[in-house]
């Protein structure tokens, strides 16, 4: 492919606009990646790795298009690089019709073992490295898989691109088509599994320090429909899944369940419907005290939210689970009117 048309100009419109993040980042580092990681660093970060890294990752992919037609004894015709997006032009006369199919899935494979490098560096590295760099690799991982994966094979097949998936799966070798096709299906689908899972989530969350809410899956009657709480949650998190767990089994009606970590602790909220409206309770444990607050959403958006109760010792857990009771009682005797006026 020697030509990107409008792709090379978004992708110049992009690097003008990372030039903004590069002159940001350089003047914070040191206070970016310290031991420190605020929300508005995280932010910066997050835009990092789009703007800094994915120019890199795409250098790399059509480096990895000319490194195999190079391997496979063909030469490089034509070659352009705008940051976003890039080719690499040869004689396809040179090369069988699996061979083509090769070169085009080279860039990809460039692309996974990316992606798995930098997967390694933030799970495997003891000890872990700063949140700011965990932050920085994963969402590196996921913009650059989503853009290989998914972006870039929608845009190949919609705009008539005539890229690498074009060639993947129209190269004229059904049966090496089909293994890319599930080879390419496999992986999203491990993606997919991964984006899902609480315990991975949880995991991803306290090496790049972020809060993440888990859910508690509870029915009617006291059943937990599945791991209250990811493995090696604190004894914070481990008391309020108990009473959470508690509490919904004498509840009429279906109760949703979630458990954030803090850095001083943790928080449950549990929300239900009742008389017309959304009502939660949130618990929050920090410092070895509990508040209580109730919260009614009036007209599907405006949230209004009241401190109920604050004990200034943790609770057990036969008594917070009185607590939470005592205080959905409270919420649920909110009418539209009062929660709409407090």
């Amino acid at each position: 492919m020697d030509a990107l048309g409008p792709f090379a100009l978004i992708s110049l419109f992009y690097l003008a606009l990372g030039v903004r993040v590069v002159f940001q980042l350089a003047r914070s580092w040191r206070t970016v990646f310290d031991r420190t990681f605020t929300p508005a660093e995280r932010g910066l970060v997050d835009q990092a790795a789009f703007f800094l890294l994915v120019p890199v990752s795409v250098a790399l992919h059509e480096l990895g298009h000319a490194a195999a037609i190079t391997a496979l004894g063909g030469r490089v015709l034509s070659w352009g690089y705008y940051g976003f997006a890039g080719f690499v032009g040869y004689d396809p006369r040179q090369f069988s019709d699996p061979e083509q199919i090769v070169i085009a899935a080279a860039g990809t494979l460039v692309n996974l073992a990316l992606a798995a490098t930098a997967l390694g560096l933030v799970f495997l590295r003891r000890p872990p490295m700063r949140a700011a760099f965990n932050e920085l690799l994963i969402q590196f991982v996921v913009v650059s898989l989503v853009n290989a994966l998914v972006v870039y094979p929608l845009l190949d097949v919609l705009t008539g691109l005539n890229g690498d998936w074009t060639q993947m799966y129209d190269g004229g070798v059904p049966a090496l088509s089909l293994t890319i096709l599930a080879f390419h299906v496999a992986i999203l689908g491990g993606l997919w599994w991964a984006w899902r899972d609480e315990g991975i989530r949880a995991r991803v969350a306290t090496l790049t320090g972020a809060p993440a809410l888990r859910t508690v899956r509870l029915r009617r009657g006291g059943h937990a429909g599945g791991a209250p709480v990811a493995p090696g949650a604190s004894a914070e998190e481990h008391l309020l899944s108990e009473a959470a767990e508690r509490v919904a089994s004498g509840w009429p009606c279906s109760v949703q369940a979630g458990i954030q970590a803090t850095p001083d602790g943790a928080m449950l909220v549990l929300s239900w419907q009742g008389g017309g409206l959304q009502r939660a309770v949130l618990a929050r444990i920090a410092g070895g005290q509990l508040d209580l607050a109730g919260v009614t959403v009036v007209d599907g958006d405006q949230a209004i939210r009241r401190p109920l109760r604050r004990e200034g010792t943790l609770p057990d857990a036969d008594r917070l689970t009185l607590a939470l009771r005592l205080a959905m009682e409270t919420v649920e005797t909110w009418t539209p009117a009062a929660a709409g006026t407090s």
